[in-house]
């Protein structure tokens, strides 16, 4: 017997949030020993403020991220609208230029970092908080001193969605502790949440920025304070192969595999062949395309995304 098929009921593509974000100019740091090529980093504005300007930076966030690129200079440092201070020595202070170059800061993470993103139940894979390909670093940093594992152990371990998973890995946002409310009695509260650090990360702002991280596990502080530093320091790539002669700290290691971190001058030429994308400890994050088209074809059905094919 013939029956009739029921009518195709219609999809509709969720609408795009908001895109200002590119709009909005980036705050700058800059390096006060350095009259030109002086830009450290840049970071947007992706946070709310009570001033005139609708939009700002978590201040304890940014100085963090200047501070990590200072060689952890947790302790004497601070950030002004100008330079401050008198002495040329003291202003040409040495700048970490790579992650593989920075040494973590064992009993002197600052006080204040005392503390799934989309809790969703499908797509899920585990993020490494420190990166995978990090694996020397980890190693001689003795980062198993927090969970006496390796670099798989569930301390370095978060889950999340493979889309999500992507941009982490693409350094779009870092996890960070904040002071916010959790619930309807406006209590402030220390926890983990996302922060946007990228201007591409534009789609990802309105639903992704200030996100209560959940499913961390309670060993998980020292690796992601390991993280910020490795997302911030690629940041700051610009400005290590700008072409200028700069003090760098960089990591050595002698024939016995001891290691040390020494302050170096070197050329802009150096500095080019080191870490501009050439070298040995080039910055450039590995290429995920092929992670990503794979993620979104398991993840969009999933959504309720009408296909364009």
């Amino acid at each position: 017997m013939a029956t009739t098929a029921p009518p195709l009921q219609t999809q509709c593509r969720r609408p795009k949030p908001g895109l200002e974000l590119p709009s909005r100019d980036d705050i700058c740091f800059r390096h006060p020993g350095y009259s030109q090529n002086s830009l450290l980093i840049a970071l947007p504005r992706v946070d709310s403020t009570r001033s005139i300007s609708p939009y700002g930076l978590h201040h304890r966030t940014a100085l963090l991220a200047c501070q990590i690129i200072a060689r952890n200079a947790f302790a004497n440092s601070y950030l002004s609208l100008d330079k401050g201070v008198n002495s040329k020595s003291r202003l040409l202070y040495p700048i970490v230029p790579s992650f593989q170059d920075w040494e973590f800061p064992h009993d002197r993470i600052p006080d204040y970092l005392v503390c799934g993103i989309t809790i969703a139940g499908y797509a899920v894979e585990e993020a490494h908080l420190v990166p995978k390909e990090e694996k020397r670093w980890y190693q001689e940093n003795e980062m198993r001193t927090y969970t006496m594992g390796d670099i798989n152990n569930q301390g370095n371990l978060l889950p999340m969605r493979k889309d999500i998973h992507y941009w982490f890995n693409t350094r779009w946002f870092i996890i960070v502790p904040k002071i916010v409310t959790i619930d309807s009695s406006l209590q402030l509260s220390l926890q983990y949440v996302t922060h946007i650090i990228s201007g591409p990360a534009a789609e990802l702002w309105p639903t992704y920025h200030n996100t209560l991280v959940e499913s961390l596990h309670f060993r998980s502080r020292a690796y992601l304070f390991a993280r910020f530093a490795c997302a911030i320091l690629f940041q700051a790539k610009l400005f290590v192969t700008a072409g200028q002669d700069r003090q760098v700290i960089q990591v050595s290691r002698d024939k016995f595999g001891n290691v040390e971190y020494k302050t170096k001058y070197c050329t802009g030429e150096d500095l080019e062949n080191a870490y501009g994308g050439g070298g040995s400890k080039t910055a450039t994050p590995r290429t995920l395309e092929v992670e990503l088209r794979t993620a979104l074809r398991q993840i969009i059905p999933q959504q309720g995304v009408a296909s364009e094919d």
